[in-house]
């Protein structure tokens, strides 16, 4: 999203890049730019630059440049009257508007016009921001003529905002059913307000009680408002270059910064701000209530961010982003979170077998995870463990992996299923009676092959533990097995010759 502009006593601006790992993944776009970028917006698929540069890539111009990224090479898309401010770019499904100026124009993806349709400008100094609300363009700026720093373009021409605002504006965009405004103003028609502001489409209406300093940048993050600027206090407490709208007044974001915000855009379900401050060097990610690096972060200004093709691109007069060469533009990338995913060979055992897990967790993975839950080896980092389970039972599973771009886990509470079966010991001999019906509920018919004077008959479930017993004498015994639970038991016919065994099944 394009980035707003510093007022004309301010010119320095800088840029940071958030990370969610130390892994470098900063890259520069093409060779660069030759002098700053000052707006970055995705318009019709492609990536436009706008800024001071007369060169970008091995696209030269002997006026101030607009300009477009396909991904791979840059190319011209129109010459400027004047460099832009941080704002200076917004775009719709069928124009890309410019702040060019003391006028707004507007590029269709082949040719420049301007909105008022003739070459003078329409004010007196720079457009710094536009948005759309109520289905009208509005435009802010520094401009203090023929309306002060705010006006609204009816389709055929320019008109005021009440009495409008006091200085620069240099935010705008629809929020919550009216249009928020923020700069570094004071006033907002005969109301003090604070740099923050919002239109309803008639009248000026209050943000709690505003913030100290100018507004340079915003986003909306996680369904919330965010704001940066130079304001060290928001509605009269704290608050160090960010701060966020609750409903009813800003609030404090972040740890305290050493210098000003003048960029901000998320990027991968994180907020990222860029600017002035130099700890982090130039860009920063919210993690928590703290400011981190983003890799090693930008040598000099940056301006504005945008995200293009799934990277994080940014934009300033920095020559170096991550300690590589980047001329004034650059791009952060972080893969995407892996989605933990596993399959196991064998999911039915005997205790004492072994049983080998495949980690297919897509997006890449730098490390893993497993926990095996009465298996051994109980943990593991490999990609494919092979696990041997002891006891008989139902065991989960976990496997946790992780790359740059974030952590995902995923745990299979009846990943194996470790009959009793192995718990049989070696050597005996295999049942000399059968059980009707098995499958069974209810009840089933034991039949010996022959004779039984004196034998005992236990049931055992999936544990071992004996759940039933019953005396057994002759050939045939009807036993009641409503007291059984679904799933599987072993049956043993114990007697003077010895024990045998068959498995059953309790519907």
């Amino acid at each position: 999203m394009p980035h707003p502009p510093l007022p004309h006593f301010a010119l320095l601006a800088l840029c940071a890049i958030p990370t969610i790992s130390q892994a470098q993944t900063w890259s520069p776009v093409g060779t660069g730019a030759g002098s700053a970028v000052y707006a970055l917006e995705v318009f019709n698929d492609d990536l436009y630059a706008g800024g001071t540069f007369t060169q970008i890539g091995s696209v030269t111009s002997s006026s101030y440049f607009l300009a477009r990224w396909d991904g791979s090479a840059w190319s011209k898309a129109a010459n400027l009257s004047s460099f832009m401010a941080a704002d200076g770019l917004y775009a719709t499904d069928t124009a890309l508007y410019i702040g060019d100026g003391g006028r707004v124009r507007f590029w269709n993806g082949m040719n420049l016009f301007n909105l008022t349709g003739v070459s003078s400008s329409s004010f007196n100094s720079t457009a710094y921001s536009m948005a759309h609300f109520q289905d009208t363009l509005y435009v802010g700026g520094a401009f203090s003529s023929p309306f002060a720093h705010i006006a609204r373009w009816d389709g055929s021409a320019y008109g005021p905002l009440t009495t409008g605002c006091n200085y620069q504006v240099t935010e705008l965009m629809p929020f919550e059913g009216q249009l928020f405004v923020a700069g570094n103003f004071q006033y907002a028609g005969d109301s003090v307000v604070n740099h923050t502001a919002l239109w309803d489409g008639s009248a000026w209406n209050r943000m709690g009680a505003g913030v100290n300093d100018d507004v340079l940048t915003h986003c909306i993050f996680r369904d919330t408002l965010y704001i940066g600027g130079r304001f060290t206090q928001a509605n009269g407490m704290p608050a160090s270059r960010v701060a966020k709208w609750n409903g009813s007044q800003w609030v404090k974001v972040g740890g305290t910064l050493n210098d000003f915000v003048t960029a901000m855009t998320v990027y991968r379900d994180q907020l990222y701000i860029g600017g002035a401050f130099t700890t982090p060097s130039h860009i920063a990610r919210l993690s928590g209530t703290t400011w981190v690096p983003v890799g090693t972060g930008c040598n000099d200004n940056v301006r504005t961010m945008e995200v293009y093709h799934d990277s994080l691109f940014v934009g300033g007069s920095f020559t170096t982003a991550g300690g590589i060469p980047a001329q004034r533009i650059a791009k952060w990338h972080l893969p995407e979170a892996p989605v933990a995913l596993f399959t196991v060979d064998s999911t039915a055992l005997c205790p004492n077998d072994c049983t080998t897990f495949t980690d297919h967790s897509p997006n890449g993975v730098s490390s893993r995870s497993w926990s095996f839950p009465g298996g051994v080896p109980a943990t593991s980092t490999d990609s494919t463990p092979t696990v041997c389970y002891a006891l008989p039972g139902t065991w989960p599973v976990t496997l946790t992996v992780t790359n740059a771009g974030g952590t995902s886990s995923a745990t299979d509470s009846t990943a194996v299923f470790v009959d009793v079966c192995s718990g049989i010991p070696e050597g005996v001999s295999r049942a000399t009676f059968s059980m009707r019906p098995n499958p069974a509920r209810g009840s089933i018919v034991v039949r010996c092959n022959h004779e039984q004077a004196q034998a005992v008959l236990h049931i055992r479930d999936a544990a071992g533990r004996v759940v039933q017993e019953e005396m057994f004498s002759g050939t045939t015994l009807l036993l009641d097995i409503n007291g059984l639970s679904s799933g599987f038991f072993l049956v043993s016919l114990e007697s003077a010759e010895g024990r045998t065994h068959q498995r059953l099944v309790v519907e």
